[in-house]
């Protein structure tokens, strides 16, 4: 099983959206992925509770350890958790990224989104984890995507070369226990989200899909 720690320091900035998307891509992928909502607000734990479909499952994490959680989801026969961070928690950060084989850090892409990246960037570097950037809930406009990567370059962690549009088609899924892939296949939520997991898939996965299997 992969563990994958979803990160970010700043709120805002569509972290769980990302997790429960990607944790659908996953089921389209044909692995079996579970979502860890160690956020105490708890935002993909309700959109669970909305959805009618069994899979992804979702477990709150709640007074367990992250290494107990992943566990039960480990039994549960998941062989893909991502793990939902809360914002501005440097110690449960710690935790997911140690208990963790990969991360990803979100961010948006104004100045005050990236000034916040290298708190979250310095945790993954510590511990040598491998991790790459998404740039999340960005505009269409090209000129603020290229600032946003300019300046990410600084971290020296591989950036998803597919920007996520902020769009209305994931919030409306959302309300709807659904992802945007779900929702509207056919839109540029969906085409987005099918980039961004094929660049996680052959960037992270892989390598340590072989990792695995060779130990």
């Amino acid at each position: 099983m992969i563990v994958l720690a979803v990160i970010a320091q700043k709120g805002g900035v569509g972290k769980s959206m990302l997790a429960r998307s990607l944790a659908v891509q996953g089921l389209i992928d044909g692995r079996k992925t579970a979502i860890l909502d160690a956020d105490p607000q708890g935002t993909v734990v309700a959109w669970g509770r909305r959805r009618q479909l069994a899979a992804p499952t979702v477990i709150a994490l709640e007074d367990r350890t992250i290494e107990a959680a992943i566990r039960d989801l480990t039994a549960r026969g998941a062989d893909l958790v991502l793990i939902d961070t809360p914002p501005h928690s440097q110690p449960i950060i710690n935790m997911a990224a140690a208990a963790a084989d990969a991360a990803l850090l979100v961010t948006g892409p104004y100045p005050e989104d990236l000034e916040q990246v290298g708190v979250a960037a310095a945790i993954l570097q510590a511990l040598r984890l491998p991790a790459g950037i998404i740039l999340n809930k960005t505009p269409p406009k090209a000129a603020a995507l290229s600032l946003a990567r300019a300046a990410l370059t600084a971290f020296k962690m591989p950036i998803c070369p597919v920007a996520l549009t902020q769009l209305v088609s994931h919030p409306y899924a959302s309300a709807e226990g659904l992802s945007a892939q779900e929702r509207e296949p056919d839109s540029k939520g969906a085409a987005e989200l099918a980039e961004a997991w094929a660049w996680i898939k052959n960037s992270i996965l892989v390598s340590l899909d072989t990792k695995k299997l060779a130990s």
